[in-house]
């Protein structure tokens, strides 16, 4: 085993649970897109899809994927789904994201007349991310045609937050005003989300119809804030992954000796270098070394020298005792001490968010806990 993931699912469903308690009476839904935030999309969604109103992915691949594995429960692809691949999505029978009143919306249409049966459609609306959505001022007379649109069941509308995880930020109302303004007209049969983990724990008032939660499922804050808010008030998270590798070799350098791709890392005195059997192309961000810290023995070390694509280097010179097959956590915990993908990524130069779900698939991943 040259590195392991293991994914606790039953504090994916705990934390499922959780933010539906928070967000309640709104309904869940469970977003599972980048391989489930890195956890594996087919056992995480098999999981999350009975605690869930629908499971959301980002492409089309991760919906046929659930379906393949035999996951009956409702789907949403948020992202843009080519046209030619437009027959395979119906096939599936999952909810398309719409966000212009042409071309696509006509391919769209098309393709359920082809099949005799309407395609299930939520809109987006852009109300200031400027990302896919239809511009909310323009929206009211889009959804107008989308529901009068034979080929359509239009089951949603929605939107995203630029802003959530800022308290003292006026831009979350003012989206939410858009929003509301935009689809005031629809029945309450069309479900309105706006919220993901953040605003689903920070603005009661973004809840609406249904919560879209990511980041929260998995057991990783949103931000800082939104945990040093929600916590007190008795919410917790757990967080769902560890990942572990072993040292493959020990080796002693000495003074000005140096370690690792152009020699950024130099000894100052003998040092006991441990090496790791992986390195970016595992999931190590390459921006960790000499920054970021890892667990050998239930104490902390540091990664040292440049990370290399399948190696990097730890200092276990406070470490007497070490041993080549000695265990090292990225994240998760060893003892009394714990590393989370935040601190890694504050580390890395990044986000937790980023940490776990560039995770590769090819790094095994075991499953432990109860789904049920």
């Amino acid at each position: 085993m040259i590195a392991e993931l293991t994914v606790d699912l039953g504090a994916v469903v705990r934390n499922a649970q959780t933010l539906a308690r928070v967000a309640a009476p709104a309904r869940l839904s469970a977003v599972v897109k980048a391989n489930a935030y890195g956890h594996g999309l087919v056992p995480v969604g098999r999981a999350l899809a009975p605690h869930a109103a629908r499971l959301c992915v980002y492409a089309l691949e991760e919906a046929v994927a659930l379906r393949d594995a035999g996951v009956a429960a409702p789907l949403l692809v948020l992202g843009p789904v080519p046209a030619a691949e437009l027959e395979v999505a119906h096939a599936a029978d999952v909810a398309l994201t719409l966000w212009d009143r042409d071309l696509y919306a006509r391919q769209v249409a098309s393709i359920a007349r082809r099949r005799e049966r309407p395609f299930t459609v939520h809109a987006k609306i852009d109300t200031g991310v400027a990302r896919l959505g239809i511009p909310h001022a323009q929206a009211a007379a889009a959804l107008e045609r989308y529901a009068a649109t034979p080929e359509f069941v239009l089951a949603g509308a929605f939107s995203h937050l630029a802003a959530a995880e800022e308290l003292d930020s006026t831009f979350t109302d003012e989206q939410l005003e858009r929003f509301l303004a935009a689809t005031r007209a629809l029945p309450p049969s069309v479900e309105r989300h706006i919220a993901a983990t953040a605003a689903a724990m920070l603005w009661p008032q973004t809840r609406l119809d249904s919560v879209r939660c990511g980041i929260g499922l998995y057991g990783i804050w949103p931000s800082d804030e939104t945990e040093s808010v929600v916590r007190p008030r008795g919410v917790a998270l757990e967080p769902a992954l560890a990942w572990r590798t072993r040292i493959v070799a020990l080796h002693t350098v000495e003074p000005g000796e140096t370690v690792g791709y152009g020699r950024t890392w130099r000894a100052t005195r003998s040092t006991h270098i441990a090496t790791l059997p992986i390195g970016y192309a595992e999931g190590v961000p390459r921006s960790a070394g000499e920054r970021a810290e890892a667990l050998v023995r239930g104490r902390r070390v540091r990664l040292i020298g440049r990370v290399c694509m399948d190696m990097a280097f730890l200092d276990v010179s406070e470490l007497p005792d070490v041993a080549v097959g000695d265990a090292v956590t990225l994240i998760g915990d060893d003892g009394t001490e714990t590393i989370t993908a935040d601190e890694l990524g504050a580390a890395s130069g990044t986000i937790g968010y980023e940490i776990v779900a560039r995770l590769p698939a090819h790094v095994p991943r075991t499953y432990v806990g109860s789904a049920a």
